[in-house]
C-alpha cells in the first residue's frame, strides 16, 4: 500500500463524512451509490466506495444537488472488505464559503 505523507498536502483536510454517490459514465448503471467521503479540502477529498474507479478517471461526485467533476488520483484497498479508498481532486477547486 502506498504511503501518503500528510506534510505534502497542498491544502488542509478536515474530517467530513457524508454520502457522496459518484457517476463513472453516462448510464444509470454507472452510478455508484455506496460511497461516502472521509475527509475533504478545497482541492479534493478521500472517498470510501464499493465499486471500481482507476487513477486518471474523471467522475462526477454528488456532494449536493449539483455534481462536481473530479479526477481519481489514487486508489487503495480498504482492508479486508470489498471497498476501496480513493483520493480525488476537484477539476475546479471549491469556492470559499
Amino acid at each position: 500500500m502506498a504511503q501518503h505523507d500528510p506534510d505534502r498536502r497542498r491544502a488542509n483536510r478536515v474530517t467530513f463524512k457524508m454520502p457522496a454517490p459518484i457517476s463513472t459514465g453516462s448510464g444509470s448503471s454507472d452510478l455508484i451509490e455506496d460511497s461516502s467521503t472521509i475527509d475533504i479540502s478545497e482541492l479534493g477529498f478521500r472517498l470510501r466506495l464499493r465499486g471500481q474507479v482507476v487513477p486518471g478517471q474523471i467522475v462526477n461526485v454528488f456532494l449536493n444537488s449539483h455534481p462536481e467533476q473530479c479526477r481519481v488520483v489514487w486508489t487503495s484497498p480498504a482492508g479486508v472488505t470489498s471497498q476501496l479508498i480513493a483520493g480525488l481532486e476537484f477539476i475546479r477547486p471549491l469556492p470559499d464559503p
